[in-house]
């Protein structure tokens, strides 16, 4: 068993968080670490009883194999995989009963032992280790962590030798601890995150806490600054200089005060710490609109004025406070358009580096995301050194979430110690960050005594940040419930109708917090309904400020013994129990490319709107500290055939203000089609070239008028079968979980939408047999008349389905576009003249894809002869698809890599599509996206 501690299994305590570990500190060596990262070797057990003291200490020989840090071994071809559940357990409880196979990995590898001076301390950082780590060095016990997701750090100076060490860590798979880090992801194993050596001297900088305040009223900034010392010889004479200096290194304050050593005055010492306050600073505020930061260096000086330890810290002057029901940055109220995100790769999982948290920051900021929860964890300490530098709002969480024993765990005495120094680790480590506006408590762990804990914690130790913690409000009530774990409301799904009623009990004085949906708009394949209805209600009442879409990223995974590179989720790796695809639910896909609503999503969280309102244009910046100076507008007249444009002449904007400006004349002249406003960077920024399109808003003067087709003939061969009456739509992951039927009845989980259709037999039956039917056809015109009984409301769409030739391989429509939008999610896609080659399927589950709507004509193009089939309204307009699966064929496929294009493109035409939703994981479509009882009619015009 292993050394030590294989007697007494710290791993089965819950009350056991960490053995020889030092104190969390915020990041105070920079430059000289020495990396271990790398190959190291490694050896798998099925149970940390079994790894022998042999495996610690031993030369390496037989069952022993390389290993990349940081890494998890469960995607480096071990023979332990990959495990998703959601809510559910992994393995049976209760807390804390652990499974009976409970693998357990041992990492080894030699180092040099460092240069360094007499008495100077050399430290281990083990960044990450999911979920519990054993250290030893050259066969003695160091130490024993907890706490996936923060760094341990272990002193190795008595067990280190000179020459060269034998480090080996333990890392076991499962302890007390998994039932606080039941998030909703992948269980992984393993070094995660990096691991290094310290060289700290004797005398040292152990923790520099900054407190960087900015007055709006005054305008000036204030740093205090208490930085501590660690001492193995304690001494009189010591001294810390602050200096603080701007970006161009020109000097902004410079201070120093004696390091208090006094420790006899009984009641008198603090601690051996220099305490600072630098005050009237003049400086520029921190905001994610313009994140100016400054450096901080700190020295810690002996008697004779030498330097003997420094420090460069990173600061961001602001203010963060509430203020009645609204959250203040700098003493203006700002607007929270947020995402979710986890640390993801497809093929390193959580194991993520620099260069990809900077691309999902870049990715997120192309369309206009300018806040984070990080759910449900810290993450990587350069994740807020890049949200300090770049500009992004983040609510810090607590890597804690008793998701399936949420209300036993959260009241547990034993778990008490777990819950507070998770919390508390997180807020020394991040304390620094301008970045950081609010701590969280964890995520769905219930609401008990272990939060007030936690919270009396923060609130004394950091009280310049409010606190935030979902299952306080949603199990005591969104007005007055948890006020102690959290100063925020800060519901998940809401229905717009409930976001609206609680903006106007702020309005009227019935209540006083602001409110922020820690979750909203669940992004599982094709969703995303109602965004802009949500954001309706947002600028409409006040107190609401925003929300966190769930999620950033799908989660799915590579197999590195897989004989293909298709995307895992839950149930591919032979993990059971499982909830299977609910992991795949991005905006972005896991190689962080876009999901169609990405185009809403940047709308709704648009910098800059614009409406007509008589000859005028409004203009409201929706930014809180910068002007619209770094941007271009530019307008487009469309009025079918014809387009104009010219540049906006724009006057400046206030922050947070809205101005008026005279439309173009020929506007004002125009009776029927589209005006359009976009806004463009004028210069490269961080995120996006000169001309990224960041706003883009649409007023519709009237219907258009083109010039038809005057009933040409069809291409022929052109079309193949059709058109036949549609009533069905591969259904979405909104609708219902096609891979989870029978669970999800069971537990009634997701939408009960698919089960009644497919109840309904309306995936396979004759779609006349369900509604009343009529199809004329005169003069060219097809007209298909639908008469839908009140048992039938709810269907999921209503149109026509045609076969055509697979040489068509273009599309061209007058219509919202150019990506995919339905009836809920389309207020971002813009009415025009568009162009796209077939569309893809963009989701990792195959289910209904690729809508136009609003469309008045469309193309379908042989770019190589230029014959096409053309189909117009003579009524209202009409949405349409054309895509290279029947609907059958997608609802049939499990995975988008089993299907096979279609021999015949599938051209579906609808009268009305019901709208997507979010009945994965919250409302289903308001009732205007719904198709109820009564009378559909589809009329249009179809030709070459």
């Amino acid at each position: 068993m292993l050394p030590i501690v294989g007697a007494f299994r710290p791993w089965t305590d819950p009350a056991q968080v960490a053995i020889g570990r030092l104190p969390m500190t915020t990041r105070v060596v920079e430059s000289g670490d020495i990396s271990l990262d790398g190959e190291w070797n490694f050896r798998l057990f099925e149970h940390p009883q079994d790894i022998t003291a042999d495996a610690i200490g031993a030369p390496i020989g037989e069952g022993w194999g390389p290993i990349a840090v940081p890494g998890n071994w469960t995607l480096q071809g071990i023979r332990d995989l990959p495990h998703y559940t959601n809510i559910q357990m992994p393995f049976a409880g209760p807390p804390p009963a652990l499974p009976a196979r409970n693998p357990a990995g041992v990492y080894r590898r030699t180092f040099l032992a460092p240069v360094r001076d007499a008495g100077a301390r050399v430290l281990l950082s083990i960044g990450g280790a999911d979920s519990i780590h054993v250290v030893y060095l050259n066969g003695e016990f160091v130490g024993y962590g907890t706490d996936a997701r923060l760094e341990s750090v272990y002193d190795l100076s008595s067990t280190l030798r000179d020459g060269e060490n034998d480090l080996a860590i333990a890392v076991i798979r499962f302890g007390a601890h998994s039932y606080i880090e039941d998030q909703d992801g992948w269980w992984m194993a393993g070094l995660h995150r990096p691991v290094s050596l310290m060289v700290r001297p004797s005398v040292s900088i152990a923790d520099v806490w900054l407190d960087a305040d900015w007055d709006a009223d005054s305008g000036r900034g204030r740093l205090q600054v208490q930085a501590f010392a660690s001492f193995t010889s304690i001494a009189d004479g010591w001294a810390v200089r602050v200096q603080v200096s701007d970006a161009a290194q020109t000097p902004v304050a410079d201070a120093s005060a004696a390091v208090d050593v006094d420790h006899e005055i009984t009641y008198q010492f603090t601690d051996f710490a220099s305490k600072m306050d630098l005050a009237g600073l003049d400086v520029a505020p921190w905001s994610a609109e313009d994140p100016a930061l400054y450096s901080c260096r700190i020295d810690l000086i002996d008697p004779a004025g030498v330097i003997v330890d420094s420090t460069t810290q990173r600061v961001g002057f602001r203010r963060v406070e509430i203020v009645g029901p609204d959250l203040m940055v700098n003493g203006r109220r700002v607007w929270i358009h947020g995402v979710n995100r986890h640390d993801h790769h497809p093929d390193r999982g959580s194991a993520v580096t620099v260069d990809d948290i900077r691309d999902d920051l870049v990715q997120m900021r192309r369309h206009n995301i300018t806040a984070i929860r990080t759910s449900h964890y810290p993450n990587r300490p350069e994740f807020l050194e890049l949200c300090d530098e770049l500009g992004f709002y983040v609510v810090d969480e607590a890597d804690i979430e008793s998701h399936a024993y949420n209300w036993h765990v959260c009241d547990r005495p034993e778990y008490r110690q777990a819950w507070i120094e998770r919390v508390a680790r997180m807020v020394q480590r991040d304390r620094n960050h301008p970045s950081v506006i609010m701590w969280s408590l964890g995520n769905e762990s219930g609401y008990g005594s272990n939060h007030d804990a936690a919270a009396g914690w923060v609130r004394r130790a950091d009280p310049t940040r409010p606190l935030h913690y979902e299952d306080a409000i949603r199990t005591q009530g969104w007005i007055d419930g948890g006020r102690h774990a959290t100063d925020v409301v800060c519901p998940m799904y809401p229905t717009v109708p409930e976001v609206a009623e609680y903006g106007r009990a702020v309005a009227e004085g019935r209540a006083d917090r602001p409110f922020i949906m820690c979750e909203y708009s669940h992004a599982m394949g094709n969703a995303n309904g109602s965004l802009a209805d949500y954001w309706d209600a947002m600028h409409a009442w006040p107190g609401l400020q925003g929300g966190f879409i769930w999620e950033w990223k799908d989660h799915g995974l590579r197999h590195a013994d897989a004989a293909d590179d298709r995307l895992h989720y839950g149930g591919m790796f032979g993990d059971a129990p499982h909830d299977s695809n609910f992991i795949a639910d991005g905006l972005v896909s896991a190689e962080l490319e876009p999901h169609p609503a990405m185009t809403e999503v940047a709308w709704v969280y648009r910098p800059v709107a614009t409406w007509r309102d008589g000859d005028t244009l409004v203009i409201e910046s929706r930014r809180a500290f910068t002007d619209l100076g770094d941007l271009r507008a530019r307008w487009v007249v469309s009025t079918g055939d014809e387009v104009t444009t010219g540049e906006l002449e724009v006057p400046d904007v206030v922050p947070g203000s809205s101005v008026r400006v005279t439309l173009p004349d020929l506007v004002r002249a125009t009776a029927c089609g589209v005006f359009t406003v976009t806004w463009e960077t004028r210069s490269t920024t961080w995120y996006a070239g000169v001309g990224h399109e960041v706003a883009r808003d649409q007023m519709v003067i009237g219907r258009p008028v083109f010039n038809t087709n005057g009933g040409s003939s069809l291409p022929e061969h052109g079309v193949l079968a059709g058109p036949e009456l549609q009533l069905w739509r591969a259904a979405v992951d909104n609708d219902g979980f096609k891979l989870m039927l029978e669970r999800a009845a069971r537990e009634a989980k997701g939408s009960p939408r698919l089960q009644r259709w497919l109840e309904l037999g309306l995936d396979s039956g004759d779609p006349t047999n369900y509604v009343g039917y009529e199809r004329n056809t005169a003069d060219g015109i097809e007209r298909h008349v639908v008469d839908v009984p009140a048992e039938l409301a709810g269907l999921p769409r209503i149109g026509v389905r045609y076969e055509l030739a697979p040489r068509f391989t273009r599309m061209r429509w007058y219509g919202r576009g150019p990506g995919e939008n339905y009836a809920d999610r389309n207020r971002g896609s813009m009415i025009g003249i568009w162009e796209a080659d077939i569309d893809r399927l963009p989701y990792l589950v195959p289910q209904e894809y690729g809508l136009r709507t609003d469309v008045e004509w469309m193309e379908l193009v042989d770019t190589a002869t230029d014959e096409r089939i053309r189909v117009e309204t003579v009524g209202e307009p009409f949405a349409f698809s054309a895509i290279r699966h029947t609907a059958t064929a997608l609802y049939a496929a499990e995975h988008s890599a089993d299907l096979c294009a279609n021999e015949r493109l599938i051209l579906s035409l609808d009268a009305v599509h019901r709208g997507v939703g979010n009945g994965a994981c919250g409302p289903e479509p308001h009732d205007e996206y719904e198709i109820g009882a009564g009378r559909y009619t589809l009329e249009y015009r179809i030709g070459g």
